[in-house]
């Protein structure tokens, strides 16, 4: 018994941490993959100057909102229940959708000449609902102490961002 009680905080922080990343790596990924469908998209659309043009393509407003149902990016994020009410609708607060260079400007957003970019911002979660930052009881985020008097290691909530570049493939103005 009492090597259960020295092994049971080990054995937590082995089953949070693997349960952290592999959600992390998870919606990571999806990210990924929708920002690099979005990116062939964008390459190979004219006119991504228009504002309207380059929301179509998002399927969202540059904050979240939900606009066209028939983006790959939309398609991509619904398919995997990261929006709202799983399969449709918008994305969490703080979630944001770039078209580069159009879009984004600063630190972080400057791509290659003649190249388009999806750039995807998410927050991650390991526990809770991201869309109202509550989580389903009362726990908002998860620690595992290893002993009483030393601090416990914090999993904490995360900004994801990914984002995938591709060479335009139809001139833009």
């Amino acid at each position: 018994m009492i090597e259960f009680a020295l092994a049971i905080p080990f054995l937590m922080l082995i089953l949070f941490s693997v349960l952290y990343f592999g959600r992390y790596f998870l919606i990571s990924q999806i990210l990924l993959y929708a920002a690099q469908e979005g990116a062939k998209t964008a390459s190979r659309t004219p006119n991504l100057s228009d504002d309207n043009v380059r929301n179509m393509v998002r399927g969202f407003t540059t904050d979240g909102a939900q606009l066209n149902t028939n983006s790959v990016i939309y398609a991509a994020l619904a398919s995997a229940r990261l929006l709202s009410q799983t399969t449709s609708g918008n994305l969490p607060n703080g979630s944001s959708i770039q078209i580069l260079p159009w879009d984004g400007t600063g630190v972080g957003n400057t791509i290659p000449a003649g190249t388009v970019a999806v750039k995807i911002t998410y927050p991650f979660q390991l526990v809770g609902n991201p869309f109202n930052g509550q989580s389903a009881g009362s726990v908002s985020s998860i620690a595992v102490a290893m002993s009483f008097d030393k601090p416990a290691l914090k999993f904490p909530n995360l900004t994801i961002s990914q984002q995938a570049v591709a060479a335009q493939e139809i001139y833009q103005q």
